[in-house]
């Protein structure tokens, strides 16, 4: 496809009045990303319109009183998702058209340079959690309806966002959403990669328990299932910290690059050990470091522990050496989907993970007080049997004394690449960008995986995925550190001139896909 003059117009109309508003919207950003909205479904009883939380409700709150100022129709469902609507009347409503993105982050880890809820503007540059993932392209279609609004554009079919309040635990506010409303005809979910995203891994969450002894009895690591950990720490009772040190810095049983990722500490409670690692996204480990693998390969050699807790390190050192599963022999890798990823990233006693499985309704059996339980996010490649990677973690399991007490599994999203709408967005990307990128396949787990013809499109730009033009930043700012920066890292950014293109680019794929569904 070509841009037609009438589509040149729109792209050039589109492009200067983001810019006019360029400073409203940094504004505005900044506004959404004061909000800490963890999702929370924690509670068995929560207040009603809030089931994610007060954090949820009132960002929600936020959005929907912006949309009453700027005169377009809202509808909250229940607080599991809220609605804002072009406002057009005599339009097709039987086939609709939603962007489907949500306002919902995960919880600030450290390393953060900053508080990761005061947001910092740096030239084209908007740091704060959340800026990428996912509310800096939540206000970019909103701005896009107000542009549209301003323009008394009128279209074919119905045009709304859907805003989600809980993506990030277990995409549990779409699933709702589907299940008690129904699905968009269209939906398009912008939470992933450009030019579209039309290949999601299957995903798999396994929760193992391990026996411990009383050293890692009543153990915390890791912030969110579905994020590399950045921090992990331990206090280990009954040595000192000479005996510490000498266990962890002297020694020579451990690498120097795992000794220097160490940090100790003696408290009224004992000796802590700190590990340093570096976060990130589970669905992209690359560049990233474990710090929970850091932490127990330190322990399982430094000869501090014995018996169960001994077993127990040496286990979860080996299962988390690696992002790809290795270490607990589910690797595999085809051209069609990339590597599968295996991320240990949340460690909780036995009788907390008990608990918080009764109130998400799950039944897992009896736990043990003297047991912990490690969480894996795995991304399976297309083609891998989940039955079989379910298979191998209960026999590595078993053989340190251990057991699975929960799975969910999601199977892999596929559209194919010759699919027309597939097809329309990628060359609504390459007209105006003047490019040659393809569809891409990605280890995310999108809310397009339960929403019927749902399709990706944007808004991040990743150098492995698309070729580098003007107009979009592919590198990282040199004023974030490296191995930070990313979507559920430490000082996650956004580019104002990234969300620009992709505000360009939403313009001309709706009025196209508007046109194509006629």
């Amino acid at each position: 496809m070509t841009l037609t003059a009438t589509e040149r117009d729109l792209v050039d109309a589109a492009s200067r009045w983001f810019d006019a508003h360029r400073a409203q919207f940094v504004d505005e950003l900044c506004e959404l990303l004061r909000y800490p909205s963890v999702s929370d479904e924690s509670d068995p009883n929560p207040r009603p319109g809030a089931p994610y939380g007060p954090e949820v409700r009132r960002v929600f709150d936020h959005m929907l009183a912006k949309a009453g100022r700027d005169g377009l129709p809202t509808r909250d469902y229940t607080g599991h998702v809220m609605e804002v609507v072009y406002p057009q009347e005599n339009v097709e409503t039987d086939r609709d058209i939603a962007f489907v993105d949500h306002l919902d982050v995960v919880p600030a880890d450290d390393g953060w340079t900053h508080d990761a809820f005061d947001p910092q503007v740096i030239g084209d540059i908007v740091i704060g959690r959340g800026s990428l993932d996912n509310k800096g392209v939540a206000l970019t279609s909103y701005f896009l309806l107000r542009f549209f609004k301003e323009h008394d554009h009128r279209f074919r079919h119905r045009v709304r966002i859907l805003f989600g309040g809980s993506e990030e635990i277990a995409l549990n506010d779409i699933k709702w959403f589907v299940a008690n409303i129904g699905a968009p005809y269209q939906a398009i979910v912008i939470d992933g990669p450009f030019p579209v995203n039309n290949i999601q891994k299957g995903l798999l969450d396994v929760d193992v328990e391990l026996p411990v002894g009383p050293q890692l009895r009543g153990w915390h690591a890791g912030t969110a299932t579905n994020t590399v950990p950045g921090a992990a720490a331990i206090t280990l009772t009954g040595v000192d910290e000479s005996t510490v040190r000498q266990a962890f810095c002297q020694s020579g049983n451990i690498a120097p690059d795992i000794a220097e990722r160490l940090h100790i500490n003696a408290t009224a409670q004992g000796v802590t050990i700190e590990a340093t690692g570096v976060a990130g996204h589970a669905c992209q480990p690359s560049g990233t470091v474990n710090a929970i693998a850091v932490l127990t390969t330190a322990l399982a050699r430094s000869g501090l522990l014995e018996g169960r807790d001994l077993t127990a390190a040496q286990a979860l050192a080996q299962w988390t050496k690696d992002s790809y599963g290795t270490g607990l022999g589910i690797d595999c890798e085809n051209a069609e989907s990339g590597p599968t990823t295996a991320n240990g990233g949340l460690i909780i006693p036995a009788n907390e993970f008990a608990e918080a499985d009764k109130v998400l309704g799950a039944v897992s059996g009896e736990t043990s007080e003297d047991a912990i339980v490690l969480h894996f996010d795995i991304r399976y490649a297309v083609g891998q049997a989940h039955e079989q990677i379910i298979e191998r973690i209960q026999a590595q399991a078993e053989a340190a004394g251990g057991r699975i007490v929960d799975i969910l599994n999601d199977d892999p999203y596929y559209v194919q690449a010759d699919d027309p709408r597939v097809q329309l967005l990628t060359a609504t990307y390459n007209d105006v960008l003047g490019c040659e990128a393809r569809p891409v396949a990605v280890g995310d787990g999108t809310h397009a995986r339960f929403i019927p013809r749902a399709l990706n499109f944007g808004p991040e730009f990743h150098a492995d995925h698309v070729p580098a033009v003007d107009g979009i930043d592919l590198e990282t700012p040199p004023f974030i550190a490296p191995g930070a920066g990313n979507a559920h890292g430490a000082d996650e950014w956004a580019s104002l001139k990234n969300l620009k293109t992709a505000f360009v680019l939403y313009a001309l794929g709706l009025v196209r896909l508007d046109q194509y569904l006629q």
